[in-house]
């Protein structure tokens, strides 16, 4: 869904001169990007060519008035995001074609499809350190809202619409999540600001590592281990779906570097992997039927996140706590 709004050019030089950037030179649209539309901004100034991304929020941001102050309390301890960019009137959120907008630096760095286990970890430091972060930052996020009522109404709003295996299993799934959310246990594990998206199209690496993270609209207040779940999932899968053990282990050796892991996390941590494969199965379906049934076609597969889903109700993924001690 990326660039649903077209922009208009007299209309975004007038939101552009609002900030103290220089002269719009030209822009384009960003290939990547779903729930948003995003646009690849260069201005020349002062300060010569500059580049920028700005967003269309077709949607508000899960995280809604903490967005911004959460974005600067992780810009300021140091960690490689970019900030919504205040205008000369010190507000950090625009408006055009009618919707809110951002406008940040593009940082560095390009997207990886095939990333290496040195790049995991880096990525697995990050969240460690973002977790912490916003832990101690007075910054009130919303709960994460994919929670066990949210999976069982997607499951109704796709029912029909799948073959009676692939329903079977979702039904199995959501049942065996929400019997695990229900623990006291569970209820007591380490929790916080979650990313809740950190995909592949959502870090940036240079030949010296970590450049970037971006798309923190679906950031909240969940588990942090469901963090790390869902990163494994997407970078540390193979193609039928399988984490491989080595990648996974090292990611979590990782985190545990900079914010060590209990052993009830670790314990639930195959849990957690089936829970976020589920949100992300669900979450794709319940676009892929209203994008159908509105004549449209652009959304992402959810066979891949079944795949996931069908490995891990048949293979849990336990790690000893000892595999996490380095050397």
């Amino acid at each position: 869904m990326n660039a649903v709004t077209q922009l208009n050019e007299s209309g975004l030089e007038e939101t552009l001169s609002r900030y103290d950037i220089g002269a719009l030179q030209r822009y384009w649209p960003a290939a990547n990007g779903i729930e948003n539309s995003n646009y690849f901004i260069a201005t020349e100034g002062r300060y010569g060519t500059r580049n920028f991304v700005l967003t269309i929020l077709e949607q508000a941001a899960n995280a809604g008035d903490a967005y911004v102050p959460m974005m600067e309390t992780l810009y300021d301890a140091g960690l490689p995001v970019a900030p919504p960019l205040r205008n000369m009137a010190d507000q950090a959120v625009e408006e055009l074609s009618g919707k809110p907008t951002l406008l940040q630096h593009r940082l560095p760095g390009q997207h990886v499809y095939n990333p290496t286990t040195r790049q995991v970890c880096a990525l697995a430091r990050f969240m460690a350190r973002m977790h912490l972060t916003m832990h101690g930052a007075d910054v009130e996020l919303p709960a994460y809202p994919r929670n066990a009522n949210w999976l069982q109404e997607r499951v109704a709003m796709v029912e029909g619409f799948l073959p009676f295996a692939d329903h079977a299993l979702l039904l199995a799934s959501v049942q065996r999540i929400g019997n695990m959310l229900a623990r006291r246990d569970v209820a007591a594990l380490p929790r916080g600001m979650i990313h809740g998206d950190l995909f592949r199209d959502n870090a940036l690496y240079n030949e010296r590592g970590l450049t970037g993270v971006l798309d923190f609209h679906h950031a909240a207040t969940g588990f942090w281990i469901y963090d790390l779940a869902v990163v494994a999932n997407d970078w540390c899968n193979d193609a039928g779906g399988q984490l491989d053990p080595d990648r996974t282990t090292a990611m979590l050796r990782a985190y545990h570097s900079i914010r060590p892991l209990t052993d009830a996390e670790l314990w639930f941590f195959s849990e957690f992997a089936l829970y976020a494969a589920v949100a992300f199965w669900l979450s794709r379906l319940a676009v892929a039927v209203s994008q159908q049934n509105a004549g449209l076609v652009r959304f992402k597969n959810p066979d891949e996140f079944k795949r996931i889903v069908q490995h891990h109700t048949r293979h849990s993924f336990y790690l000893d706590p000892r595999a996490l001690l380095t050397d």
